[in-house]
């Protein structure tokens, strides 16, 4: 983002966006959790920057092959990528008038290396685990998503409370944001920044409105499109303060550069802005975080498991998903679909409503019961 906006912005303003990024509720809670879905912000931010140098320049193949190789690395790494890539680039390409290039030879030659890339791993996938398990986890994850449950039905209060949630979470830079969208902001921007706007408002509000659409909510599914919020937030700050200092010296305002020396009150206002949030943020990360997962015992959970199951053998699971508690273990841990899979003398970790089933699990000898990050009772157990 930083390099996205020297080169059309400068240095100064490109500083301020590196600055800002992250300075939300939403990166200041889940970037120090280590959640995939900061992982899925770099590949869509990469892809989306990538994209943007493709229409800058006349060399568009490398940077649009670039780009959904990006496209593809967030597919592997949570299947929503291509969602929130296209759903900025052909809302972008609409609106100036550019949909051909979708059906051009560039593009299509990117999608069809992404494909190939997306398509070596599925078979190495499969190989591993069969089609089955694969096709089951696709199915599932797009179901947990796009299907509303059934005892609650469609949320249709969210479709408010949604996209005012997102709104929040980036405050206070969301609220420059809607300074973009005045006309006479727009009217003082050669035409590379008239294109960074199109693209930050394409990154934003289509993402937005469809992931307000899809019935199963929550804030942080926002992550990918927050860089281009902030963005939009920091080209509505940028204009404010480029045409403070240009009133005050008596100039023609212009958003395109701000070469003063002197710092002005609303500069001083950013410089204290982010020391509070430099502040805010350590405190949060030595002082709410431990907190957090004091009670947790991820790394105890583990060191126990390691006391149980001999070094150098697996250890199975089926239905867990806590991967702290086997990140902390430290040893190899398969996948098993099916508990006639189990091979004799192997340890496996149940949760409780796989204990309960005693139909399929009651001939496994118990050997302790633990407790995952989130309280709930896991089991280890042995076959015979």
């Amino acid at each position: 983002m930083h390099g996205l906006f020297r080169r059309v912005v400068g240095e100064r303003a490109a500083l301020l966006m590196a600055l800002l990024l992250p300075c939300s509720v939403l990166w200041l809670d889940k970037v120090p959790s280590a959640e995939i879905d900061m992982t899925l912000v770099g590949w869509v931010t990469a892809a989306i920057v990538l994209f943007h140098r493709a229409l800058e320049g006349e060399r568009r193949s490398p940077y649009l092959i670039g780009a959904l190789l990006c496209v593809a690395g967030g597919t592997l790494t949570k299947w929503t990528a291509p969602a929130f890539f296209y759903l900025t680039v052909v809302p972008l390409l609409a609106w100036r008038g550019q949909l051909r290039l979708l059906v051009g030879w560039k593009h299509l030659l990117a999608v069809g290396i992404a494909c190939v890339a997306c398509a070596l791993w599925a078979v190495a996938v499969v190989q591993q685990v069969g089609w089955d398990a694969l096709s089951e986890t696709i199915h599932k994850e797009a179901a947990y998503r796009f299907a509303p449950k059934a005892s609650k039905g469609y949320p249709w209060a969210e479709l408010v409370l949604y996209p005012l949630a997102v709104f929040a979470a980036h405050l206070p830079m969301s609220a420059f944001a809607l300074l973009t969208f005045r006309r006479r902001f727009w009217a003082q921007w050669d035409a590379r920044g008239k294109l960074l706007l199109q693209l930050l408002h394409c990154w934003t509000w289509p993402n937005v409105l469809f992931w307000t659409l899809v019935p199963n909510h929550n804030v942080r599914y926002a992550l990918p499109m927050s860089a281009g919020l902030m963005g939009l937030g920091v080209m509505g700050l940028w204009g404010l303060l480029a045409n403070s200092e240009r009133e005050r010296r008596g100039e023609t305002p212009s958003l395109l550069a701000l070469h003063t020396p002197s710092l002005t009150l609303r500069v001083r206002l950013v410089i204290a802005f982010l020391t509070c949030w430099l502040v805010a943020k350590v405190a949060f990360v030595e002082l709410v975080v431990p907190q957090r997962t004091a009670n947790r015992n991820a790394e105890a959970t583990g060191a126990e498991l390691r006391a149980h199951v001999p070094s150098g053998a697996p250890l199975y699971a089926l239905k867990l998903k806590d991967e702290g508690v086997t990140f902390y273990y430290a040893r190899p841990v398969r996948k098993l679909t099916d508990p006639r899979l189990l091979p004799s003398g192997a340890h496996a970790l149940l949760i409780r409503q796989e204990w309960e089933d005693r139909a399929a699990f009651g001939h496994l000898q118990l050997l302790c019961c633990m407790n995952d990050q989130q309280g709930d009772p896991i089991y280890l157990v042995r076959h015979p």
